[in-house]
């Protein structure tokens, strides 16, 4: 195969992967830290790297950091493996995922449990595939937990000063863990609010 060939390959590929993703991390309006999901293609399939980074201050003084490193390998358009190493304040845990026998093998501090193939994990959601999930790997303990999707609704949002077409989904809108998550006309995830913990994290993305 030429060289020209093997290139062009190269090119196409590299045209198919998905944008990199970097989003500050607001709460009650002060910066907390950064979530960046970056893409690059393996020999079989796609590698997404996701870094999470962020401290909770009082009167300067941090009272509450969180750090996750996660990477899934994604075939065909399914999460085949995932590794995830977590810190929430010091405590610590690794959620690792294979796929076994047309299943997901989960591996966790919860123990482990499996889960049908096609399912995603909670830092999924840069795929807009996951309106229609029903459940998602919690990549920090290792366990499935229910989603659900509503809403579709378009809108225009503000994103560095100028208007962008998106349309918004709630997750989990009755439940006191969800938030809500806009896609550009692409498809690409361009805004979040997470509830979680009795907190609401807003996530901007840097552009």
């Amino acid at each position: 195969m030429s060289r020209r060939c093997l290139r062009a390959r190269g090119d196409r590929r590299a045209a198919t992967l998905p944008e990199d993703r970097h989003f500050a991390v607001f709460r009650k309006g002060e910066r907390i830290g950064r979530h960046a999901a970056t893409f690059r293609s393996t020999a079989v399939g796609l590698a997404v790297r996701h870094e999470i980074d962020l401290t909770v201050r009082f009167a300067f003084v941090p009272i509450y950091r969180y750090r996750q490193d996660a990477e899934d390998l994604w075939h065909d358009g399914r999460l085949v493996a995932s590794e995830a190493e977590t810190d929430d304040n010091g405590a610590r845990t690794s959620v690792r995922v294979r796929e076994r026998g047309g299943r997901l093998r989960c591996e966790g501090p919860k123990g482990v449990l499996e889960a049908a193939l096609g399912t995603m994990t909670d830092l999924s959601y840069w795929n807009p595939a996951i309106v229609r999930q029903r459940g998602l790997i919690d990549s920090r303990l290792g366990e499935v937990a229910p989603l659900v999707m509503a809403g579709g609704a378009n809108e225009t949002i503000e994103i560095d000063g100028r208007p962008v077409a998106a349309r918004r989904w709630q997750m989990n809108p009755q439940g006191a863990e969800g938030g809500e998550v806009w896609y550009d006309e692409a498809g690409r995830i361009v805004k979040a609010v997470v509830r979680t913990r009795g907190e609401v994290l807003d996530y901007r993305l840097i552009v």
